[in-house]
This record gives structure tokens, C-alpha cells and sequence, in this order.
């Protein structure tokens, strides 16, 4: 049983991420993006979350904790 709620946890810690972090994209493209280059389109929130996947695989930061000077 704790296996199951731990991943129960773990799914809607993901989804909830990416709610909060879809809509700020979907927000931005319809609000600023589309007004500025007429031939785009609005998107929905599932296209949101795919572009904001593209970029994430594409762009990847990486941070080193290395202090050697």
C-alpha cells in the first residue's frame, strides 16, 4: 500500500508540474506571441506542454557545484 500511494504522489507531483509550468507557455504564446506574428496560431494547453518538452530536451541546462579554481 505505501508503494502505491508513494507513486500515487509521485504522478500528481508530475502533473501538477506540468500544469504550472504549461500554462505560462500557453499564456505567453496566445497573449504575446500571436498578436506579434499574425500567421501563428493560438494553441491549447496539451500543445503548451509539448513545446515546453521540445525545448527542455533541446535545451539543456546543466549546473556545476565545482569549485576547483
Amino acid at each position: 500500500m505505501k508503494v502505491f500511494t508513494a507513486f500515487a504522489v509521485f504522478i500528481l507531483a508530475i502533473a501538477l508540474y506540468a500544469i504550472i509550468t504549461a500554462f505560462p507557455v500557453m499564456w505567453l504564446w496566445n497573449y504575446c506571441l500571436v498578436p506579434a506574428i499574425p500567421s501563428f496560431k493560438v494553441i491549447n494547453f496539451w500543445q503548451a506542454w509539448g513545446i515546453k518538452l521540445l525545448f527542455n530536451s533541446l535545451i539543456h541546462v546543466t549546473h556545476s557545484t565545482d569549485n576547483k579554481k
